[in-house]
This record gives structure tokens, sequence and C-alpha cells, in this order.
């Protein structure tokens, strides 16, 4: 091994681990010297963490590259966690939802980051650093549109945390780039009452500009706006507090809130929904407890909902808290139907019974939305949304539609009324 040529020995060194090649150091002078090469320390950083520079998570200078490697290895933690949230959130959009994965931009440089904190006077958390160079959100063609520029922008992209709409209501949020958080906060934030000496920055928005997601430089936590946001700046935090890990990281929000998401799309709860030849993903959940299917009479009626901040508050009054509800139903092939299977019905009437801590509300009416679905077996689902208030953090939905076999104008039995199970309508933890 002493007659090993060093350029040998360091293509070796190259493919193994940084830790391996740091007690490799240890065996012999002529290992030393070619497991301290730049040109290896260099290859490890590239390969392990997004650099470029020699510089450490925060942006300060480094001698070497084996002691740039040295400053990241000590945030192995938050650098593996922030890796693997992006992968997962990359994977399920490539498979999903390609057009978003297309927009998905590479990582932001130090120096992209340095001049975004000295343009908007703050300093990000080092876990947002790191999401940031390894994806600089979502890249968004410059509109020519002078008038309302930024919205024009948006609307023609999909954004990476969908939405929900009902009556003349449509969120689809996008996760901005760096060049987007500095236009969209120094549009907004300045007519904000926030309190004096905050920063805060917007990270994430709605296409329609109706909703607006904050980063707090101080805490590193993320906000959504309520209905009171350009009355006084109030906003809610979308991150639990409560029952912090030991170990964890400080000031990792963002991640927390990105990890979240990333998971709740690999067990299913959000799907991805086509209208009008478009997708985007729909926040309404897909999965149980929070959507519940029944069937009747080969009418199978699915519901879920989802909470809107944007139209909520925080005072103490009626009908604080808003969520959006999702109806779809569909009447079932005839084979899955079982004995007096149908071949067509269509909907007459709503039942609701809305309840909250002991308040129980009543709502009767013609149709959904103006509506009178008719269901043929087999058929794709026929999907409508509403929306309902509430003054507690958590209620349910249930209630009946009534049906009638064949059409209203040619009935060919008697109608029935398919059940709606009851399902949440409750403020979650982690808020998109």
């Amino acid at each position: 091994m002493e007659e090993l040529p060093g350029s040998v020995l360091e293509l070796v060194l190259a493919k193994i681990s940084a830790g391996d090649c740091a007690r490799s150091a240890c065996v012999a002078r002529l290992w030393r010297h070619s497991a301290y090469q730049e040109v290896l320390w260099e290859s490890y950083c590239r390969r392990d963490f997004p650099l470029a520079f020699l510089d450490d998570p925060l942006g300060k200078p480094c001698s070497s590259w084996k002691d740039t490697y040295h400053a990241w290895n000590k945030t192995s933690a938050l650098v593996s966690r922030a890796t693997c949230c992006w992968e997962m959130l990359r994977g399920w959009m490539q498979e999903n939802f390609c057009e978003v994965a297309e927009s998905l931009a590479p990582g932001a440089s130090q120096q992209e980051l340095a001049e975004t904190e000295k343009t908007l006077h703050c300093n990000f958390p080092p876990a947002v650093h790191l999401l940031y160079r390894l994806c600089n959100g979502q890249e968004i063609p410059e509109s020519d549109a002078d008038e309302d520029e930024l919205t024009s922008d948006l609307q023609n992209n999909v954004g990476l945390f969908g939405g929900y709409s009902f009556s003349h209501h449509f969120v689809n949020v996008h996760l901005l780039s760096l060049h987007q958080v500095v236009k969209l906060t120094q549009r907004i934030v300045p007519h904000l009452q926030l309190p004096p000496g905050s920063h805060r920055v917007i990270v994430a928005a709605s296409s329609h500009l109706n909703k607006f997601f904050f980063l707090d430089c101080d805490d590193g936590n993320i906000y959504v706006g309520t209905r009171n946001l350009l009355i006084d700046g109030e906003m809610m935090l979308c991150v639990p507090t409560e029952g912090n890990e030991v170990g964890r990281e400080p000031q990792d929000g963002m991640l927390r809130w990105l990890e979240g998401y990333a998971q709740a799309l690999h067990t299913g709860m959000f799907h991805v929904r086509t209208e009008g030849g478009s997708g985007s993903i729909s926040l309404y959940p897909e999965t149980s407890p929070l959507c519940t299917a029944t069937v009747t009479r080969g009418v199978q009626v699915r519901c879920s909902a989802v909470f809107v901040p944007e139209l909520s508050r925080l005072e103490e009054l009626e009908d604080r808290f808003w969520f959006s509800y999702s109806v779809r139903m569909r009447l079932l092939p005839s084979h899955e139907q079982g004995a007096n299977s149908l071949t067509s019905c269509q909907l007459s009437a709503r039942h609701w019974v809305i309840r909250a801590h002991d308040t129980v509300n009543e709502v009767r009416g013609e149709a959904v939305i103006g509506l009178f679905p008719l269901l043929r077996e087999g058929d794709e689902e026929f999907v409508y949304e509403s929306c309902t208030g509430l003054s507690a953090k958590s209620g349910s939905l249930d209630g009946d539609f009534t049906f009638t076999p064949g059409r209203l104008t040619q009935p060919e039995g008697p109608a029935f009324t398919a059940l709606v199970a009851r399902f949440p309508l409750e403020v979650p933890q982690y808020i998109y």
C-alpha cells in the first residue's frame, strides 16, 4: 500500500464516505496527505450537501472545503430532514402531478439568499436557508402585463399546495421563489399592522392573492392570514408548538410545515383533481376518518371538509371559524348495488345537521347549489362544494339527500333518502 500512487488512492477515497475518508487519514502519512486534498473534500461537499461555495449553512465563509464539510456535517440532522422532505415532495409530484414537479426550481445560491435577507432586512433561520438551498420555490414565468402583474403570474401556474373552491372563492397556493418573496412582501407587508420590530415575509400565496402564508424570521414558524389580516394584521399559527420533541432543531417551523404536507400527500390524504382540462391538488381529505362514505341503494356519498383560515377570525364572534365541505356522490355500477339496482336517480332535496359543542342546527332545502344532478350507474362522481361557519374550533356535519329513481320528471319508484355519515369540521394542527 505504501507504493500505491497518490492519484490512485485519491480515486479510491473519492468513492467512500467523508467519515471513512477522515478515518483513513490516521493510517499513514501518505494516506493523510491524500485524504486532505481539497479537490476530494470539494467533491464530498457537492455530493452530500447543496454546496457551491466555501461557506457554512448560515453563509459565513470557511477556510477550506474540509472545514466547510465539517460545518455542514454539524447540522447533518437538519440537512437530512430538509433533503428527505424535498425528495418526498418531488417524488410525489413526479408520479402524480408532473406540472408541479417541473415548476420546482433548482436550489438558490448563498448570494441570492443574502441579497434577499438584505433587501427585506431580516435573517432566515438555518432550516429555511437549507430549504431554499435545495429548492428555490416554484419557477413562475414573469408576465408582460403591468397591471396586477403578480396575480397574472400566479394564475398561469399550478400551486404546490393547491387548495379548494366554493361559491366564488378560489384558492390555489404557490410556494414562492426568493424573487417572488421579495416582490410580494414589499407589496403587502408594509400595509399590515404588525408589531414593531417583527420580521415576517410572505413565502406562499394563492393565485387570487386571497390567502397568504408568512414566515416569522424570529421564531421560524409559519403563519396564515385571517379575514382580519388587512384590518389588524391578524394571523394564525400553521404548525403545532405543544409537545415539542426532545432535541428538535430550533426555528424549524417551515421545515415541519413542509414535512407534514409531504407526509399527507404520501398517505393519500390529498389527491389531484382535474376540472375544465386543468389539474390542481385538492385539500379536501380523501382518507378516513376525515373523509366518510356511505352507500344507500347504490348511491355512494363521500364527504370531507377543509378549514378556511382566510375567512376565519380569532375574536369571540359567531361563525368565527369557516370550513368548506366537499360532497362527492355517484351511482355505483349495478353489479355493486345488489338487489333492486338502479340505472339512474336524481337529487331533489338536501338535509344538513351542523353540530358544534351543544348546538345543533338543521338546514333543509331543494337541490344543491341550484343543481339537481342526475346520477347514472357507473358515471364519474358528481362533486359540489359549499361552506359553513362555526363558533368553535371543532364540530361535525351529517344529514341526508333525497333521490328519486329515474328522473324527477319521470320517476321510476318512490323517493328515498341517501344517508351522509358524520364527518368532522375542525381546525387542524397543520394548516395549508
